[in-house]
């Protein structure tokens, strides 16, 4: 399969939301608001638009990864800047095709030389443990509480890049307020969609409440 990836441009802005919100339709949650996160994120100091690939097929979008700053805090109250990315998706059509993978692929070449030294998101363990993520509790990575989430996975950008680095992973996107009238004007702009239930929304839910017992793993 020959595969494009290169950054995102200002006119494939609404064919990027568009596909986000077909893929991240009903998964989670009943409907989705992913598209409106990155189309809120796209020019705020949190985002990296270095970072933001699409993938392309035959002329058409089929993919991107959208990248934000993010940042480690220790117990001495040192931050270390690290990276985190989502949406990252895959028109459903082209789902296991490996183009998810080679978005991460080249991005974190790209972040690597850049400087960063991981990348740390909340994910399924079972597909992002193929692409190179361990859990965070292999790290001392935990989420702003102090917790060990089973979702909570890290990368590193090249050979221990992220040794001795240990604490509370800090979002920034965590901080940010979204109007939800300025979500509704613009979810009015795309076709209608029904919101319903789906298997995968428990799943979902289930993960993000799984923890990890850091005592039966050997931290970094």
């Amino acid at each position: 399969m020959k595969l494009e990836i290169r950054l995102e441009e200002k006119n494939d802005y609404r064919k990027v939301e568009e596909i986000i919100r077909e893929a991240f339709w009903n998964l989670y949650v009943p409907g989705a608001s992913e598209h409106f996160i990155l189309h809120s994120l796209r020019n705020s100091e949190v985002a990296v638009p270095e970072l933001n690939f699409i993938a392309v097929k035959d002329g058409e979008i089929v993919g991107q990864i959208f990248y934000t700053k993010a940042e480690i805090k220790d117990k001495d109250g040192k931050k270390h800047e690290i990276l985190n990315f989502g949406p990252l998706c895959v028109t459903p059509k082209y789902h296991n095709l490996g183009i998810g993978k080679a978005l991460i692929e080249h991005s974190r070449k790209v972040a690597a030389e850049m400087g960063y030294k991981g990348i740390a998101i909340y994910g399924y363990p079972g597909y992002y443990t193929r692409v190179g993520f361990q859990s965070g509790a292999k790290f001392g990575i935990a989420r702003a509480d102090g917790a060990f989430p089973k979702a909570l996975l890290v990368m590193e950008l090249y050979p221990d890049s992220l040794k001795g680095i240990s604490g509370n992973l800090h979002e920034f996107l965590s901080d940010l307020q979204f109007d939800g009238e300025e979500f509704l004007k613009y979810e009015s702009s795309f076709p209608p969609k029904e919101k319903k239930y789906k298997p995968s929304q428990d799943l979902f839910a289930e993960m993000v409440n799984k923890m990890e017992d850091p005592e039966n793993i050997k931290i970094y």
